[in-house]
Formats: structure tokens, C-alpha cells, sequence
């Protein structure tokens, strides 16, 4: 294969091709190609990959070269990429974090960085002078670095305790049920997977480190718990199952081209199904979850994660010595 041309511009090669790697593709190919090109993309579903070949075409980007995920090293290799991003199943970033790392290559990777502490210390421990960011965008939110401003400033005085709850409504919390991150196994709960923002975020606004946690949760809604409240309509996915029609917790795929393109069209190879009936038999994460976090600046946290609100946003208050601080969010009612 003919070495790639330099064009000066920082080279992204991407792994992992459902719908989340489109806002990264996009970024690096259009928003920001003057100083960034996207070389290389590697997925372990064809059909996919062509899919995102398509759409960078429909975006007016150049095509990037397309790799199988098992060609992961022979793709940083051959398009002599400066920097990888990672956007796979959450238990497989480490995979590939790993072996950029190796290859002396900077990384993105989507939150969360990996699933478990185990995963996470061979991520901390290898030897390399590349670096790995992870992709806790929420920081960037203007109202997020206001909240910031105000307690570095001291407005409220010394903190000693926060409470935050965020509410997942039943159209975007439902949406973890159907797809793959309902196994444990391959997005760590939602606690892993999602709450990684929140808690980013008290450690940022606080400047602070947690030295104790304590967590628990359970599946209260989704899952079989359907059944007892009539719920569930009997069907193992939406798609071609007369009993979805109607259903307000059933995921239209054919509806939506992108999705249609990324997963219905791409079923052949690997047999992934997107539009799992949410109460379905099968989840292992939970939906209602709590937790209490120890600061080392001697404050403290509680926290709720709810993943069947009739409404999504969240309210964080801070109780300070000399005020409280409180923010709500409603962003969908």
C-alpha cells in the first residue's frame, strides 16, 4: 500500500462505527478539516462501515480508509494516524485504547474510559508518554463553567455538601434498555456509563477527589418489571412485530434512515439488534440508583440517577458556609 500523503493536518483514525461516532466524524472531517483530517475507520460489522462511508460522502468529506476491527494495529500503521478515537462498546475500549498506546498514539475515547477498576489500571499502568482523553463534554456546557466560576469565587463559601439528581425520561432513559448497554457485561450500568458525567463534574466544580463511595440500585421499571404492570406487549424486538405497533416504549428503526443504514441494514453479520422490546427478559443493569461520595475536601455527596422520569433534566444544589447554590435544568418535558 502507497504511504498516505502529509497534508500537516492532525490524522484520526476511528474505531467503532454506530450512531456516536457520527458527531466525532463530523468534527474532525468537516467542522475542523482545516487542521484535522479522518484517515482510517475500523468496525467489526461491514455494513456499518459502509454505512459511515456513505454518510462522510453525503457530508462532502473526503472517504476515510476502511479496516475490519480485527486490523486495528495494520490500520494505525498504514494510514500513519497521530491520534485514535474510540467509540466501540464501552467493555471493549480498553482493547484498543491499549493498542494505541502501544503504538505511541494519543487517544479520545468515549466515556466511560473503560467498565471496570481491573481495565482501568492496565490503562494507567502502561508505559507510554501518549495520552488518553476521555470525552466528558458536559464540562463545556456555559452554564456548567458558570457554576464553577461562582464556587471557585467563592460566593457561597466553603462547600460541605451537594445533592444532585438527574432524571432520564422514558424516551431517552428507555433507550439504554433496547440497545446493547442493558448487559452489565458491556456497558458497566449506567452508573459506569452515564453517571461518569455527573460525578466528572462534582469533582470538577469542587476541585476535589472522592476517597469513599457507597452505591446501590436495583431494576425497578424496565426489564421484567413490565410484565407486572402490563407494560410489556410480549415481542423480543420492535421491528416486524405487530405487537410494537402503538407501543410508545417500541423503537421504530425502519423509520429513521441513519438507524435503518447503522443497524437494521447491518443485522446480517453480527446479528445485533438495536430495537430490543425494553421489558424484555435479559437486562442486568439497573434503572434507580443512589449513591453517597466522601470528598477529600471533607464534603459530601448524594446522588440519584433516575432512568423513568415522565421528565429529563436534573437539579444539583450546593450547601456552602455562607449560601446555597442551586441549578435546575428541565430538558425535555
Amino acid at each position: 500500500m502507497t504511504p498516505p500523503k502529509s497534508t500537516g493536518r492532525r490524522r484520526y483514525a476511528l474505531v467503532g462505527t454506530g450512531s456516536r461516532a457520527e458527531m466525532f466524524t463530523r468534527s474532525i472531517a468537516v467542522d475542523h478539516a482545516e487542521t484535522a483530517e479522518l484517515v482510517g475507520l475500523a468496525d467489526t460489522n461491514p455494513a456499518r462501515l459502509a454505512a459511515h462511508q456513505r454518510r462522510l460522502e453525503d457530508l462532502g468529506a473526503p472517504p476515510a480508509a476502511l479496516y475490519p476491527a480485527e486490523k486495528f494495529a495494520r490500520m494505525l500503521d498504514e494510514t500513519r494516524a497521530d491520534a485514535v478515537v474510540v467509540t466501540t462498546v464501552d467493555s471493549t475500549h480498553d482493547e484498543y485504547i491499549l493498542a494505541a498506546l502501544a503504538a505511541g498514539l494519543d487517544v479520545v475515547t468515549e466515556k466511560p474510559m473503560t467498565v471496570d477498576a481491573e481495565r482501568c489500571r492496565r490503562i494507567l499502568a502502561a508505559d507510554t508518554e501518549a495520552r488518553v482523553r476521555v470525552a466528558f463534554n458536559y464540562r463545556f456546557n456555559p452554564v456548567h463553567e458558570r457554576v464553577r466560576t461562582l464556587l471557585a469565587d467563592g460566593v457561597i463559601g466553603e462547600i460541605g455538601s451537594v445533592h444532585f439528581e438527574w432524571l432520564l425520561d422514558v424516551r431517552h432513559g428507555a433507550d439504554y434498555f433496547r440497545r446493547w448497554h442493558r448487559d452489565k457485561a458491556d456497558s458497566g450500568g449506567l452508573l459506569v456509563h452515564k453517571s461518569g458525567h455527573h460525578f466528572d463534574l462534582v469533582n470538577w466544580w469542587l476541585g476535589a477527589r472522592p476517597e469513599h463511595v457507597y452505591a446501590r440500585g436495583r431494576l425497578f421499571f424496565y426489564g421484567e418489571n413490565g410484565s407486572r404492570r402490563g407494560l410489556d406487549r410480549g415481542y423480543v424486538r420492535a421491528h416486524g412485530a405487530p405487537e410494537a405497533a402503538g407501543d410508545p416504549f417500541a423503537l421504530r428503526l425502519a423509520d429513521s434512515p441513519g438507524l435503518a443504514a447503522l443497524y437494521l441494514g447491518a443485522e446480517e453479520h453480527d446479528g445485533y439488534l438495536r430495537d430490543r422490546n425494553v421489558f424484555a427478559p435479559g437486562v442486568s443493569i439497573e434503572d434507580d440508583m443512589s449513591v453517597l461520595v466522601g470528598y477529600d475536601t471533607g464534603a459530601s455527596m448524594t446522588y440519584h440517577l433516575t432512568a423513568y422520569s415522565p421528565w429529563e433534566g436534573y437539579r444539583v444544589m450546593f450547601n456552602g458556609s455562607a449560601g446555597r447554590l442551586e441549578l435546575e435544568v428541565v430538558e425535555n418535558d
